[in-house]
């Protein structure tokens, strides 16, 4: 599989809103560039600091723009000086001299909206629906819970990932002894899928998350409550609530890169009864080596699939989300109505 099959094989879910990069990472004054879909943009803030997205070359001479300037809000080629406006219009050319009469030139900017730290851009042939990313990071703007995100690097592709992050039998063997430990518990699942979402609740009586971790989070002892969710096309949430006011949520947005290469930004968030901020640095610490875990395990899923990139995946009842995942993207890729009008709910049961 070359680079340009990633378009060809997820054809209509390219038309999506995906992150760029994360609000600090933009600069009021220097270019960033990030690949998405194979391609290559350049994204620099206008005169009123909002982003601007362009393809990563010059009109000119196609000179990637990595290395330019940003202008009063404008963006200069390194080669050749060539400067454009945040509509993408080439507005200055300095070999044309001070009196200049520029033929009318632009390079197509791309919808990009700045929302909850976080840059998104749509790159799809379609029009946005809708003109905002859809999706809000929870707790985003309540200050009672703490934040942050990681950004990782995955050898591998998005249905993977997402189907990574929401798997629980998994997590006793790649995880052990920071997250889960093998028990040989029989765990009741529910899995509903709907409004192209899918909805995994667990039923399972004193659960807990491994270790002195649960104890941060959970000092009093509450009921702890665990659905993992996944939202089309590409962000995956898992939740532990403790009673009605305390929980620990990770969530992810993953971006396609490459064939077999993604970029994840997990978005963090948490709150405890007491000293939510000071337990800050371990949770940070903690959640940076689970997820190393998962580039490790999702690389040696990588090796196989780089052999063969056509899956032919054996399921058990403990896949069933998995199962459901795969049917959203697979609907998605050619745009079929049953995206949105599919429902489901199945329970099953599996153990760990």
């Amino acid at each position: 599989m070359n680079n340009s099959d990633l378009v060809q094989r997820d054809k209509n879910i390219i038309n999506n809103w995906y992150i760029a990069c994360l609000s600090p990472e933009l600069l009021h004054k220097e270019p960033y560039a990030t690949t998405l879909y194979d391609k290559s943009y350049i994204l620099f803030r206008n005169q009123e600091n909002k982003p601007v997205c362009l393809l990563n070359r010059c009109l000119h001479r196609l000179t990637q723009m990595n290395k330019g300037k940003v202008i009063e809000g404008s963006l200069a080629c390194p080669y050749h000086g060539w400067r454009y406006n945040n509509k993408g219009e080439v507005i200055e050319i300095p070999s044309e001299g001070p009196e200049q009469n520029i033929q009318k030139m632009c390079s197509k900017p791309f919808p990009c909206v700045e929302q909850d730290g976080a840059i998104w851009i749509w790159i799809g042939d379609k029009e946005p629906s809708p003109l905002n990313p859809p999706w809000r990071f929870p707790h985003a703007d309540d200050p009672n819970w703490v934040s942050y995100f990681m950004i990782t690097d995955f050898n591998n592709e998005v249905t993977n990932l997402c189907e990574n992050f929401m798997d629980v039998p998994h997590t006793v063997f790649v995880h052990k002894g920071w997250f889960r430990n093998k028990a040989m518990i029989k765990v009741p699942m529910t899995v509903e899928t709907k409004n192209a979402k899918v909805l995994v609740t667990y039923d399972q009586e004193k659960d807990k998350i491994g270790g002195m971790f649960h104890w941060l989070l959970n000092p009093k002892g509450q009921p702890m409550k665990h659905t993992d969710e996944y939202i089309y096309p590409n962000i995956t949430r898992v939740d532990y609530t403790f009673g009605d006011d305390y929980g620990f949520i990770i969530n992810s947005q993953n971006t396609p890169v490459s064939t077999l290469k993604s970029r994840v930004y997990t978005y963090i968030s948490y709150r405890v009864a007491i000293g939510s901020k000071l337990i800050k640095p371990f949770i940070s610490y903690y959640t940076r080596q689970v997820i190393e875990q998962d580039v490790d395990i999702m690389e040696e899923q990588y090796r196989s699939l780089a052999i063969d990139p056509t899956p032919n995946f054996r399921s058990t009842d403990a896949d069933a989300l998995h199962v459901e995942i795969e049917r959203l993207r697979a609907w998605g890729k050619i745009d079929s109505p049953k995206l949105y009008e599919y429902e489901s709910k199945i329970v099953k049961e599996f153990w760990i």
